[in-house]
């Protein structure tokens, strides 16, 4: 697996949020939080981490 520098900006002051652009194939695994927009054909995968 090839690790390479992931493209993110971060905005806002007191409530700050992360924006990260994708390339083909990547995936992003997050904690738990708030979800605020996914464009079409983005496929989002959710997991319940307390029975791993």
């Amino acid at each position: 697996m090839n690790a390479h520098e992931i493209d993110y900006t971060i905005y806002g002051e007191e409530m700050q949020y992360v924006a990260i652009e994708l390339d083909p194939q990547e995936v992003v695994v997050a904690e738990a939080g708030s979800f605020m927009m996914m464009d079409h054909g983005i496929h989002m995968e959710t997991i319940n981490d307390r029975w791993i």
